[in-house]
């Protein structure tokens, strides 16, 4: 089945949160996790509440429905994401339902979104993963690089 990519809209919300799930819970054999999770967990919660705000900019990847997206939101140093590097610096986020890894969504995903920041000016993008997460692999492959590691994950950067 083909994949049509979109622009990230404030009705994608519940999607989104969908999305911080996968990504959150990533491994195939647990622990998995629920969307209330997400929304009770203050660290979590914050990549997805109020969607979208100002800044915020998102690509969704559809097929017969949703089944990936990435998205961009800038945080504070008072309320910093998992990837934070400086308010200037938005963070990525990104899931990929689970049936629809490893084919391309994660990569037509990522690739889309950095063109967007390109085209609206972002200079620099973070993000963070767990150095067993097999999208590490990916993130360094278009050109993100270390910047901080610590327990497990990495911090990463691509200028663009």
């Amino acid at each position: 089945m083909a994949v049509v990519l979109r622009p990230a809209v404030a009705s994608d919300a519940d999607f989104l949160t969908d999305m911080v799930v996968a990504a959150a819970f990533w491994r195939p054999d647990g622990p998995s996790g629920s969307r209330d999770d997400v929304l009770l967990t203050p660290e979590l919660a914050h990549y997805v509440a109020g969607w979208p705000q100002p800044g915020d900019l998102g690509v969704i990847a559809e097929s017969d429905r949703p089944v990936g997206a990435a998205w961009l939101r800038f945080f504070t140093a008072e309320d910093p994401g998992y990837g934070f590097i400086d308010a200037t610096v938005p963070e990525l986020s990104m899931g990929v339902a689970r049936a629809w890894r490893g084919r391309g969504v994660g990569r037509s995903l990522l690739t889309a979104l950095i063109a967007a920041a390109r085209d609206t000016g972002i200079p620099t993008i973070s993000l963070s993963v767990e150095t067993d997460n097999f999208a590490l692999r990916l993130y360094q492959d278009v050109g993100f690089e270390p910047v901080r590691a610590e327990s497990g994950s990495v911090t990463m950067t691509l200028q663009l």
